[in-house]
């Protein structure tokens, strides 16, 4: 990066050289800085500023061999600035220089990172600094006064130092100028320091080079290694073992951010004032934005322009209170900050479910059923958070699911499917932003949450999406009328983003299918997919249901066939050669079998199988070591509506190891089974 070039500039007697040889002596040995001194036709001991003394002869010389980036004649002298300055600013070093005002423009014609430094004085002040040098007689102090020559900086920046009262005064003005314009830059370092979903930067509070005090009381920095930038909290320290006095310590997500390699030479500025930050407040006090002022807002926040208490009013008045219009806009921002797939004009079908019901892995029946009929459905699935296991785990237990962009590209092309993982997919520092506060706070924001999903459906390349939508006392949709809401808003802001929305309101009041846990949901799609006769037969319905819509976006399916095209792939076992090619292109892996230790939950008593508590049933699941151990989990015995006599089995507990049927000791099955 280059330095600056300050042009330090001002009518005789305000005092510049005083200025610049105190500042010289402040920071003699700085690598930063380079004072350069004048060629001037004066003899060396005329006294005033230290410069290089040269005769006409000597100087007309030089200037004809082009040795002066700049040359000028004044009060009878020719003054010169050899062109080596050109090195030292090539070098990342700030040169200071003292010129005629009338010079700005042509050393503005060679350097375009330029300060100008106006150096002023009142006129009484400047006339007794004259006279007491003593160089000029009194009528040529009264026309030094009486010259008034206009600064032209041609657009560069023009700082005033006013130097008419104490020398140190002046001479703190004037560094505090150079200063804080310089260029000063530090190495990039990997530091020590981590805090999930920050961005740090580490200083030494004796960080000579950038100056700490110039970042007092600064929380945001910005961070610059040429046209790559990252904003960070900032984090200062006496100790030289974590972060030299030369050095910039940024934590693992800021340097993931900046993008550099280490020792990149960088600068530490104070972060700017988010140009959105009336936007924010208006949301804040409960107005609605424009798309434009939306789009303000978040990427602000993406390139950590606000502070976390910041953010968490937005997000707080955000799920309180978002129109439509905000809800489509804020969909179509969150878009941008993903690597958006393009798939040459097919219908490209993604689903989604609300979740809720354990063992309701329809999607990865669906995939191939649409795979093998010949749509294409690229399908990114989430990992477990609260439940016993996502699509990605069950898919895992077979396959990878890690893939790169590029490999999900690759594998769709050749099987028209996929079933990954999401976090390599259709992730971005926004959910990073906003998850690290969502989570915590425990905001939940229907409005939000569909904003998020159809986002991450737009950067995958969907086209069509089906949602499923369970309802139930466990499910995360509780009541029939929020479930029709949040189907008329999925179907709604997709149409708003240019998504063809199906939303499904379904029941969710029960389990659907036999296993609970990543390899025994595994299990479940395989025998479905296979036809086995003890195939879980409410996921094979379901699974069909769906697919059976999904195909009737492909123009050559009839309205109302799409349910028997559906059938007659599953049934004919297209559906299984397709899951095997999808499984075989992604990287198929030696399967995860249930777990070999065991216990089984029996009746209490004899009566019906009233209900099954799918929240409790996934906690058992989890509490047996799934989604982590992907054998443990939960496989059912009964169904709703199943009668039992006591000590009937009802369901059995595996997992991978001896410690995980024992840790259920205190369970009883009254919390997961109602037996009426």
């Amino acid at each position: 990066m280059r330095g600056v070039l300050f042009l330090v500039v001002g009518p005789s007697g305000v005092g510049k050289d005083t200025l610049i040889d105190a500042a010289r002596d402040h920071l003699t040995g700085d690598p930063d800085f380079l004072f350069a001194r004048r060629v001037i036709t004066r003899p060396a001991d005329a006294g005033g500023e230290i410069h290089e003394a040269v005769d006409a002869a000597a100087f007309e010389t030089a200037e004809a061999a082009g040795a002066f980036l700049v040359s000028w004649q004044a009060h009878g002298l020719s003054y010169g600035i050899r062109t080596d300055i050109l090195d030292a600013l090539d070098e990342g070093r700030n040169v200071v220089v003292n010129i005629s005002r009338r010079m700005i423009g042509a050393f503005a014609a060679h350097v375009a990172n330029l300060v100008v430094l106006s150096v002023t004085a009142p006129p009484e002040i400047v006339r007794a600094r004259l006279e007491a040098r003593g160089r000029e007689d009194a009528a040529d102090v009264a026309a030094r006064l009486a010259r008034t020559v206009p600064i032209d900086a041609g657009g560069a920046r023009v700082i005033e130092i006013h130097n008419g009262g104490a020398l140190e005064e002046g001479v703190a003005r004037f560094e505090a100028a150079l200063v804080g314009a310089a260029v000063l830059p530090l190495a990039v370092r990997h530091a020590s320091l981590h805090m999930p979903g920050e961005a740090l930067c580490l200083l030494h509070r004796e960080a000579r080079p950038v100056r700490v005090e110039r970042l007092a009381e600064t929380t945001l920095v910005e961070v610059t290694a040429g046209a790559a930038s990252a904003r960070a909290r900032l984090v200062l320290t006496d100790d030289d073992r974590l972060v030299g006095r030369h050095d910039i310590g940024l934590s693992p997500d800021a340097f993931a951010r900046l993008g550099v390699p280490d020792g990149t030479k960088a600068l530490v500025q104070r972060s700017p004032s988010p140009r959105s930050r009336d936007v924010l407040r208006k949301k804040v006090a409960g107005d609605a934005l424009s798309a434009g002022e939306i789009g303000r807002v978040v990427r602000d926040i993406v390139e950590g322009r606000y502070a976390p208490a910041e953010i968490a009013g937005f997000l707080v008045a955000a799920s309180n209170a978002l129109t439509i219009e905000e809800v489509v806009a804020l969909t179509a921002v969150r878009a941008e900050f993903f690597d958006r797939f393009r798939w040459d004009g097919r219908i490209v079908v993604d689903k989604h479910s609300m979740g809720g019901v354990p063992g309701s892995r329809i999607t990865m029946i669906l995939v191939p059923i649409v795979a093998a009929h010949g749509l294409t459905i690229p399908k990114t699935s989430s990992r477990a958070i609260t439940s016993a296991a996502g699509t990605a785990d069950v898919m895992e237990c077979l396959a990878r699911v890690d893939l790169s962009p590029a490999e999900l590209r690759h594998v769709v092309d050749a099987t028209n499917g996929a079933i990954a993982w999401s976090g390599r997919i259709s992730h971005s520092a926004l959910d990073d932003v906003m998850n690290a506060i969502n989570r915590p706070l425990g905001i939940r924001s229907a409005h939000l949450d569909v904003s998020s999903i159809l986002s991450k459906k737009l950067a995958v390349g969907s086209t069509h999406v089906i949602v499923d939508i369970p309802v139930g006392p466990h499910a995360k949709t509780k009541t029939l009328e929020d479930g029709r809401a949040l189907a008329a808003l999925f179907e709604t802001v997709g149409r708003g983003v240019g998504l063809d929305v199906r939303a499904l309101v379904t029941d969710g009041r029960s389990p659907i299918g036999v296993g609970v846990g990543p390899a025994l949901e595994l299990a479940d799609v395989c025998a479905v997919l296979a036809g086995a006769a003890d195939a879980p037969t409410a996921l094979r319905e379901k699974a069909l249901d769906f697919a059976g819509i999904v195909l009737e976006w492909d123009p050559a399916v009839q309205a109302g066939a799409g349910r028997a095209r559906a059938a007659e792939l599953l049934d004919s076992g297209a559906a299984l050669d397709a899951f095997e090619r999808i499984a075989a292109a992604q990287g198929v892996r030696a399967p995860v079998e249930p777990g070999v230790f065991s216990r089984t939950m029996v009746a209490p008593r004899s009566g019906r199988v009233d209900a099954i508590d799918g929240y409790a049933l996934a906690g058992l699941a989890r509490a047996a070591g799934a989604p982590g151990d992907k054998g443990a989990g939960a496989r059912l015995r009964v169904a709703v509506g199943d009668g039992v006599a006591k000590g009937d089995p009802l369901l059995d507990v595996l997992a991978s190891s001896r410690t995980g049927v024992d840790e259920l000791g205190r369970l009883r099955v009254e919390e997961v089974f109602a037996i009426g």
